[in-house]
């Protein structure tokens, strides 16, 4: 079996167009992206109660749905937000689900709402249960009115559903979103005397009407001709059927119907709570997302095209434009990821070509496209698609993966040369080689299992990276042990003992380049660390212990900033700004902004988030009109760095009063702030003292810019100190003089209409010259027609604005930004520091939680703990199980360990922050490094003059055994050389950790595990010390 490939080259060949084809076909029809898509672990319950203060909402509406939540083990998080009128609880699910678990918990999520739902007051509207899509749109699309009048909302409106329908309809769509779109209804607007001399309230009025809205089916009527529905017909089919509802029968026969106390019109909320800007200018956007099984590029094609057919239906004045197209992006990432993996393959089969000769390169190169067709079709059962993640994982293990063949080769090669024939050398070697290719094989990709199995979000960003390594690794093996050897044998050239001719000069291009001189001085440097061990030992600790020690210089970072042609900016205003402020403040931002060289766009989006533009763009402030956010388009990915830090220092001067971030993107799972310090205990007043005093110090630290705290006390609001006597005289209780007031201010639902496919809402609500000013609302009248000032004094007092709180217990959630491209760990040690200087202590019963960046990169690093020491105990049995020897696994996990002190020196030689990128590129190059150690290990304990102590004969073995192991270094640390020269920030620490450590591990396998191999041989004790004390050579045993 181990020769049939050779024997039958007919099938070889078969198997081999088998395999490339299925690789092409994969990779034509695999789903492509930009990023991976994280599951929808993370959502939000939105919950309004009009006219309900932020403690009442906390009361009445959060704490249940919280109290519902926290029942289920699935949860593992909650965290809430109660202002107020509304009350905002996200959560998110347990990390260690999958995604068919993650689907059931949120159905259990739904129940649990729906429970905590008949708990709520009266007038709380129905909670709308978010479940967030983790990832970038595909395609955002702006309708942008360019004209001098008002905008026609209404025709963008109908526009902007119009262009959802056509997209919700494209194969492969998942789903589709509206931005800036104003919520269209049927207002009722009450006039006061009029409702107040017909004897009805306002709540009253909307009562009326709504009962006149008949929607509901009167039952069936059975026969034995059949069965015939019944309805009571009366719904509201448009404006006028509305203002004949009757509201009031007089003594005289006639009515009081609605057109005789409100004017009904069609129009739009008022005063708006959301709104989208591109350039200044009032804008809808349409997004929409794909299926990760589909291909952007095909599906945005499609997209563009039916965007264009679309446009040509737009007014005059309206503009169609595209603000975001992912396929761009992914397209570049994409294509710069196919370059890397092709100038890694040029690297790779140069370095053959020099290390081992043409006929030895043309054999091993052909596993590269033997393996990553294998790969790709692997890709293709296992539904994963192709994206950043994945394609690099090919770029990495682009040089691993010919590691086996170049071992079969060359060991090929050595039998040749010792007299084998072609079907012998094939058969010796695969026998000799299937247990050590198999161990270094298993024990790579036990190394990189940890990634592709971490949990979490950090797991599933990067964990495609050690699927695809696994992947590669255990195709190569496959390829390398059945179709390798087979054309190693066909392209072997006669031997001269096969001829009867002398042996033929050497040749570099045949047999690779071999310079004498140097050959025989590494062959005396060998020799030399088998008769004086220690001196191996020394010069390999040395360095491995000063990368430990310099990597500990370096500041850490979880995930750097992404290198993009975008940044993101927010502006949150104080608690009591309208929608109107905040669009004069955008405006002028915008302004400010697009005067800069480079700027191509600004958009903004007001009062809900933003489209996401990058996958882990996550902002789940809803329903505040004093926020906005959005991004900024550059001309290129370099101005992010020029421009963005301007942009922060400009806004901060320009809008003292408001919060202004300008951020570029990050990469990794997301996270509130890079610094987050959170105080949790139960009183307001107390977690205010100690939120200040943090935010005070923290303002003081060098590198923030702003700081935010989640409990905002002191928020203005009117109070009515009604008198009850006062007011049962006019025919109200207290609570009745709330909902009558609420309804008159806020409005109240009195049925819908039915356009389409659309159902609008009937709101009755007082005429706005009741609701602007205190004055209006001194004169608003209630009951008999009694002023609301006769009913009591009206105050203006400061009461809680904002109430947060996380798992059921309040918290004081301090929140801090830096400027840009600031390393946010040396940052917070210097906030720590500043803290404890201060004196600062928490009183009884109050403690302190950090999260941020420090959180995400803890967790991340615990869950790769947990998943990768049980798997390095299994790669130590394996390697244990080959070797039969505790000792020999203990010296090759040695190597693999010092080897992780050479890739830190190689972090700190290249000046990187440490984070998490080089801690997998450790993890994985633990599998990577042992790799030469196995090898030289194997042919020595096979020698059993080798383990004689035969120091001439260890000589020969790891120096017969360099060949492999330097092409195999080479070809490892060539495939990461275009990662090094495009100077990605997110990849560096990662190519330059483990090129700096698979070098390393060469000299281990070299020196080190030579030297103590050697001492291993000598009988213990006597012979150990006699040897160390130079009293004579031992003679081999």
């Amino acid at each position: 079996m181990r020769t049939i490939f050779f024997r039958l080259p007919r099938l070889a060949i078969l198997t081999m167009m088998v395999i490339l084809i299925g690789g092409i076909g994969a990779m034509f029809s695999l789903g492509r992206q930009e990023d991976p898509t994280l599951i929808e672990r993370y959502g939000f319950i939105l919950t309004t109660l009009p006219g309900a203060d932020a403690e009442r909402m906390e009361a009445l509406v959060t704490q249940p749905i919280e109290a519902a939540l926290m029942e289920l083990p699935e949860v593992d998080e909650i965290q809430s937000v109660s202002r107020p009128g509304v009350s905002q609880v996200g959560l998110q699910v347990r990390e260690d689900l999958t995604e068919a678990e993650v689907d059931d918990a949120w159905t259990l999520i739904r129940q649990k709402v729906a429970f905590a739902e008949s708990q709520f007051p009266a007038g709380t509207n129905t909670p709308e249960i978010n479940r967030q899509y983790v990832g970038a749109a595909t395609l955002v699309v702006g309708l942008v009115w360019e004209g001098e009048e008002a905008p026609p909302l209404a025709v963008m409106r109908r526009m902007a559903l119009d262009l959802q329908d056509r997209f919700q309809r494209l194969p492969g769509t998942e789903l589709t979103d509206l931005y800036g779109v104003p919520a269209e209804e049927i207002r009722i607007v009450v006039d006061p005397e009029a409702l107040s001399a017909a004897g009805l309230t306002v709540r009253q009025a909307a009562s009326l009407v709504a009962s006149a809205d008949s929607k509901t089916p009167a039952g069936r009527l059975r026969s034995d001709g059949g069965n015939v529905g019944l309805e009571v017909g009366g719904e509201f089919e448009n404006i006028s059927r509305i203002r004949s509802v009757p509201l009031v029968q007089r003594p005289d026969g006639s009515e009081v119907r609605v057109s005789d106390i409100a004017t009904v019109q069609k129009g739009f909320e008022d005063p708006p709570v959301r709104m989208a800007l591109e350039n200044g200018k009032r804008s809808i956007f349409v997004g929409a997302f794909i299926s990760e099984d589909q291909r952007v590029d095909k599906w945005a094609a499609t997209a563009q095209q039916v965007v264009q057919d679309f446009a040509q239906n737009a007014p005059p004045g309206l503009r169609i434009e595209t603000v975001f197209d992912q396929s761009k992006y992914t397209n570049a990432r994409l294509n710069g990821l196919a370059r890397n993996l092709l100038m890694s393959a040029c690297i790779v089969f140069v370095v053959l070509f020099f290390t081992m000769g043409w006929r030895s390169a043309l054999v091993v190169g052909s596993a590269i496209p033997l393996t990553v067709a294998l790969v790709l079709i692997l890709f293709k059962v296992f539904g994963h698609p192709l994206h950043q993640m994945s394609v690099t994982g090919l770029v990495i293990s682009l040089g691993l993966l010919i590691d086996n063949a170049i071992v079969v080769v060359d060991d090929f090669d050595q039998m040749r040369a010792r007299g084998s024939s072609r079907l012998q050398a094939i058969d010796k070697s695969l026998r000799h080689l299937f247990a050590p290719l198999a161990a270094s094989t298993l024990t790579t990709a036990l190394a990189f299992a940890p990634i592709a199995l971490l949990p979490g979000g950090a797991g599933e960003f990067i964990g495609m990276i050690g699927l695809s390594v696994v992947f590669s690794i255990t195709a190569s093996f496959i390829v390398s042990m059945t179709l390798i050897p087979a054309m190693a044998g066909w392209f072997d050239r006669t031997r001269g003992w096969e001829t009867g001719i002398d042996r033929r000069p050497r040749r570099w291009w045949r047999d690779g380049v071999t310079v004498d001189f140097i050959a025989d001085g590494y062959r005396a440097t060998i020799e030399a660390v088998l008769r004086f061990p220690p001196l191996g030992i020394a010069l390999s600790v040395a360095p491995a212990i000063l990368g430990f020690y310099l990597v500990g210089q370096l500041p850490s970072q979880f995930f750097p900033q992404t290198e993009r042609d975008q940044f993101q900016i927010s502006l949150q205003l104080p608690p009591e700004a309208n929608l109107s402020d905040t669009i004069a403040s955008t405006q002028r931002a915008s302004e400010l902004i697009e005067s800069m060289e480079g700027v191509q766009s600004v958009t903004w989006v007001l009062g809900e988030p933003s489209p996401r533009v990058y996958y882990n763009m996550i902002d789940n402030t809803e329903g505040v009109e004093g926020f906005a956010a959005g991004w900024v388009q550059l001309d290129g990915n370099q101005r992010t760095h020029e421009i963005v830090a301007k942009v922060q220092h400009e806004m901060r001067d320009a809008f003292p009063g408001a919060r202004f971030l300008a951020l570029p993107f990050e990469q990794g799972p997301p996270a509130d702030a890079p610094i987050d310090f959170t105080i949790m205990g139960n009183d307001f007043e107390t977690l205010g003292r100690l939120g200040d005093e943090a935010r005070t110090i923290l303002a003081q630290t060098p590198g923030v810019t702003y700081t935010v705290a989640s409990l905002e006390l002191g928020a203005p609001t009117v109070s009515l100190k009604a008198d009850e006597s006062a007011s049962a005289l006019a025919g109200q209780r207290l609570t009745e003089l709330a909902s009558a007031m609420n309804a008159e201010l806020e409005g109240v639902r009195a049925g819908s209409i039915v356009e389409g496919t659309e159902e609008l809402p009937v709101i009755i609500i007082g005429p706005e010259s009741r609701r602007g000013t205190l004055t209006d609302l001194r004169a608003m009248t209630v009951g008999d027609g009694t002023p609301i000032s006769a009913l009591g004094e009206m105050t203006l007092e400061a009461k809680t604005a904002v109430v947060s709180r996380r798992d059921g217990q309040r918290m004081n959630q301090i929140l801090a930004f830096l400027d840009p491209y600031t390393l946010p760990a040396p940052v917070f040690a210097d906030f720590q520091a500043r803290l404890d200087a201060s004196g600062f202590r928490l009183p009884p019963g109050y403690t302190i939680r950090i999260g941020g960046e420090a959180e995400n990169s803890g967790e991340a690093i615990g869950n790769l703990a947990g998943v990768g020491i049980p798997l390095v105990l299994v790669m130590a049995g394996a390697i244990m199980l080959v070797f039969n020897s505790f000792r020999m696994m203990l010296l090759i996990l040695t190597t693999g360990f010092l080897s992780l002190g050479l890739a830190f020196f190689g972090v700190w030689l290249f000046n990187l922050p440490f984070g998490f990128n080089a801690i997998i590129g450790g993890l994985g190059l633990l599998g990577i490094a042992i790799n030469g150690s196995i090898v030289v290990l194997s042919l020595l304990t096979a020698s059993p003059a080798a383990m004689a102590d035969d120091i001439i004969a260890q000589r020969e073995i790891v120096v017969d055994a360099t060949r492999h192991i330097v092409a195999t270094t080479l070809t490892t640390m060539g495939g990461f050389i275009p990662i090094l020269l495009t100077g990605d920030s997110f990849w560096m620490p990662l190519a330059a950790g483990i090129s700096g450590g698979v070098a390393g591990s060469a000299l281990l396998a070299l020196y080190f595990t030579p030297a103590v191999f050697r001492i291993m041989t000598l009988k213990p004790m006597r012979k150990t010390l006699t040897y160390l004390f130079g009293r004579r050579q031992m003679p081999a045993e």
